[in-house]
């Protein structure tokens, strides 16, 4: 994504699950929010799609993130996409998370060309 002040690069990450969600979405949504657990704060909740995205973020001692999860369930399959980057980069980032998740297509969709 660049380079901060001191030179070192400043990278995202993107990570995809792909799970058993038979209860549809909520149910699936509550599994894998309890699996996160409180390190990940919650900071908005927003209906997407035929899904959900989540802004989040989270602190150690030596960094802050932030993270823009996006959730859906197809066919009993529980999708994620979760986008992390450092917190004073997110921003400019974050339109381009936007822009991959909506690429994403799940169960009838793939057939829909």
């Amino acid at each position: 994504l660049g380079a901060d002040k001191s030179g070192a690069t400043v990278h995202a990450s993107l990570t995809v699950t792909a799970e058993p969600a038979p209860d549809g979405l909520d149910r699936y949504y509550d599994s894998v929010r309890q699996k996160l657990g409180p390190n990940y704060a919650l900071a908005s909740h927003e209906k997407w799609r035929d899904g959900y995205v989540d802004g989040m973020h989270a602190e150690t001692q030596m960094a802050s993130t932030r993270i823009k999860r996006f959730y859906r369930v197809s066919g009993g399959v529980g999708y994620s996409l979760s986008f992390e980057t450092r917190s004073d980069v997110f921003p400019r980032a974050v339109a381009w998370f936007d822009l991959i998740a909506g690429t994403v297509r799940v169960g009838a969709e793939l057939d829909a060309r």
